[in-house]
C-alpha cells in the first residue's frame, strides 16, 4: 500500500516514533488530513491491510520492536458509524507472560513536553478520563487526540508518578464537523 513517493524508514526509538505522530497530529485540520496516505507521508512507516478483515474492510495496520521489553502497533481505520477515519497508536509489552515491564526505555518523550507541543498547536486540553489507563483529551476544531498515560513503573513513587504515554489515538469529533465546513 506504501506510495512509491513516500520514504519509509522504522524509527529507532519511541521519541522519534512520537515526534512523527507530533507531525502528523499537527498537520489534522479535516478528515481528508488523516487518509491513510497522509498518515504514512508523516509517520514513514508502511501499512498493510489486516489479515482478518474482510475484503471490504478499511482497516490498516503496522507494528514494530523498539526495545527487547516494547513493541508498537499503529492502526488507522474509518469508523463504520461516522465514516470517518481514526488513527493509533500503542505501545504493547512483547511479554504476554510478565507483568507490564518498566517504561523507562520509551519514555524519554513524556507527557510533559507531548503536553506542550499540543497547546503550541492550538490544541486545548479539555479533559481526562479513564478507559484502560488514564487519558488526557484534546481538541482543536473536529480533531479530538486522547492521550493515555501510566505510570514509567513502580520502582519508586516518583517513577509511578511520571507520566508516560502508552497510546495516542486521533479521532473527529462528528457534531464539530459541520462547524468547520460551513467556514
Amino acid at each position: 500500500m506504501p506510495d512509491a513517493g513516500i520514504e519509509m524508514e522504522r524509527p529507532h526509538d519511541a521519541p522519534e516514533l512520537l515526534r512523527r505522530l507530533l507531525a502528523l497530529i499537527d498537520s489534522v485540520h479535516q478528515p481528508q488530513d488523516l487518509a491513510a496516505e497522509q498518515v504514512m507521508r508523516f509517520v514513514r512507516l508502511p501499512m498493510e491491510r489486516f489479515a482478518d478483515d474482510s475484503p471490504k474492510s478499511r482497516t490498516l495496520l503496522t507494528y514494530g520492536k523498539l526495545t527487547h521489553e516494547w513493541s508498537y502497533v499503529l492502526i488507522w481505520n474509518v469508523v463504520d458509524v461516522t465514516q470517518l477515519p481514526s488513527y493509533g497508536l500503542m505501545f504493547q509489552p512483547i511479554s504476554k507472560n510478565t507483568p507490564r515491564p518498566p517504561m523507562t526505555s520509551i519514555c524519554q518523550l513524556d507527557m510533559a513536553p507531548f503536553h506542550d507541543a499540543l497547546l503550541k498547536m492550538g490544541y486545548r486540553h479539555v479533559g481526562s478520563t479513564r478507559r484502560a489507563t488514564l487519558a488526557r483529551q484534546y481538541l482543536r476544531g473536529p480533531v479530538e487526540v486522547e492521550i493515555g498515560i501510566v505510570g514509567e513503573s513502580s520502582e519508586t513513587l516518583e517513577k509511578i508518578r511520571h507520566d508516560c504515554i502508552r497510546r495516542i489515538s486521533i479521532d473527529f469529533l462528528e457534531r464539530n464537523i459541520d462547524r468547520v465546513a460551513g467556514q
